[in-house]
């Protein structure tokens, strides 16, 4: 089992995460946000809101 650590701060539909391998930001709404992991890696998502489910494309 890998255990993983990361604390969200949210404002106004900006995100900023802070995990052991660095910070990311993103930002959207209910369901879809575009962003940029710790690694510098840009990406989009969306999901179904309160389930967990959600499909993530990463770009080069």
């Amino acid at each position: 089992m890998i255990w993983r650590w990361r604390k969200s701060i949210n404002f106004r539909g900006l995100r900023t995460t802070v995990s052991k391998k660095g910070v990311g930001s993103s930002f959207g709404f209910l369901g879809f946000r575009f962003g940029v992991n710790p690694d510098g890696k840009k990406y989009w998502s969306f999901g179904i809101p309160r389930t967990g489910l959600y499909y993530i494309k990463y770009y080069k």
